[in-house]
């Protein structure tokens, strides 16, 4: 892209803020006063899962512009934020995906052990560590099997 002869570029860096909510996120980015509309403003989200915001204005001979790129997590319903612009202010939400809470026990006060007790665990490597055992034991059972019947004698 060319430039035009006698037309100055200034880029500059805007500053912005998150607030954090919970339902969704908002990004909150700030620009100068010449930013006065919409106009010349970009939100996309790339292939690659960032948030891009730019700005191109022209104002008499200047032309005034930026780029910003942010993370998105992948807890963000992408294709459903939305962006305003008021008052120099460029407002982005970012609604969060919902997450379905785990299943309730149905008896509650129920002594059972639940998936991530210290109980289970443990029993877990236990049962792992006596498997172990079995198979070493049964390896060299059949190593000394194989050991015993295959020396020659002369």
């Amino acid at each position: 892209m060319e430039a035009k002869v006698g037309a100055s570029e200034d880029r500059f860096e805007p500053s912005y803020e998150w607030l954090r909510e919970q339902r969704h996120d908002v990004l909150l980015v700030h620009l100068p006063a010449e930013f006065k509309d919409k106009e010349g403003l970009k939100v996309q989200i790339s292939s690659f899962g960032g948030l891009k915001v730019s700005g191109d204005r022209r104002v008499n001979k200047k032309r005034l512009r930026f780029f910003r790129e942010f993370p998105v997590w992948k807890d963000y319903e992408t294709d459903e934020i939305q962006a305003e612009f008021e008052k120099g202010v460029l407002k982005i939400t970012l609604p969060k995906k919902i997450t379905k809470p785990p299943p309730a026990d149905e008896e509650k006060g129920s002594t059972k052990a639940s998936k991530n007790s210290r109980l289970n665990k443990f029993t877990k490597v236990v049962f792992g560590v006596a498997a172990a055992v079995v198979v070493a034991a049964g390896l060299t059972g059949f190593a000394y099997y194989t050991f015993t019947f295959t020396v020659i004698e002369d």
